[in-house]
């Protein structure tokens, strides 16, 4: 078989490898799976040829479909009561959640320890551990992608929050610091109005995989998430959203504003999945929404 990728023009030594690897990714599982007579498999052979530089336009656009290349699937849709996600069984990871809010009624607390899902069909791979990625790592966090505040009305969406299905890899810096405001804003605002949530993780370099050996599961690099409501008073419809690096050193939540049209261009349009009009989705605020005066937290 032959197999034609166009990369960069940039494309170092160390990036043509990793394109390989994921080139060959999935027929490595081939070969494996057909061990000790593959030759009457039908893979004959695989022929790579990889043509730097064939092409350009525009940067962000030629990210469309890249995020999370490196996986091999299945994908599955978890419907766990108070949220949905879609998760990569091997990747042992979430790839995108999606949630609505309504007034928040609920302060329960969240449980104490994390816990396998065992709603993942038969065959779906999870990670190893619930154990913390500090104790790999320091200065990473077991990083909710459901915030498990928003789920606090029901034991059940609470106790599912805390699987590890909804756990990923995440800086501490950022988990504590500007996630937790984009969470708030989510806490905050639908007591006005019902508010969708919904967001993702973005695979693409190995240089921070440090919980593979340990839980099984890569490190984000990216996050993105948007939340989409209407405006007080009226039906017109608004959105935020941001594109964060799973970094400690991340700056303030201003900075990595972006707009729906520009997260489609990053990720693809069936990635996102939203369906707006035009305009919503052109739109990007120039800073964060305050936080709405009188709002608890609970």
């Amino acid at each position: 078989m032959l197999s034609l990728c166009c990369l960069p023009q940039s494309c170092e030594k160390r990036e043509l490898l990793r394109w390989m690897r994921r080139l060959l990714k999935p027929w490595s599982h081939r070969f494996l799976a057909c061990r000790g007579g593959w030759a009457q498999g039908s893979v004959a052979g695989v022929f790579v040829l990889l043509l730097a530089g064939c092409g350009g336009g525009d940067p962000l656009a030629s990210d469309a479909g890249s995020a999370n290349s490196d996986s091999s699937g299945p994908v599955v849709l978890l419907s766990q009561g108070g949220f949905t996600i879609n998760y990569d069984c091997s990747l042992h990871s979430a790839l995108r959640y999606d949630y609505t809010l309504g007034a928040d009624t609920g302060n329960l607390t969240r449980p104490d320890s994390y816990m396998f899902d065992p709603t993942l069909p038969t065959g779906c791979g999870q990670q190893t551990s619930t154990s913390s990625y500090a104790s790999v790592m320091p200065g990473w966090d077991r990083g909710h992608l459901v915030a498990s505040n928003h789920m606090d009305n029901d034991a059940n969406y609470l106790l599912r929050a805390n699987y590890m299905s909804n756990i990923v890899p995440q800086a501490a810096a950022l988990n504590r610091g500007i996630w937790l405001a984009t969470e708030n804003l989510a806490e905050c605002y639908r007591d006005l109005a019902p508010v969708r949530v919904l967001g993702g993780v973005v695979y693409s370099s190995p240089a921070n995989d440090y919980f593979l050996l340990s839980h099984g599961i890569r490190t984000p690099d990216f996050f993105w998430k948007l939340i989409l409501t209407t405006e007080a008073g009226n039906a017109n419809l608004k959105v935020i959203a941001w594109y964060i690096p799973n970094s400690n050193e991340v700056a303030g939540l201003d900075s990595y504003l972006i707009s729906i049209a520009e997260l489609e261009r990053k990720l693809g349009v069936a990635t996102v999945g939203i369906d707006a009009p035009v305009a919503v989705k052109a739109a990007r605020p120039g800073v964060n929404w305050p936080l709405p005066a009188g709002c608890s937290l609970g």
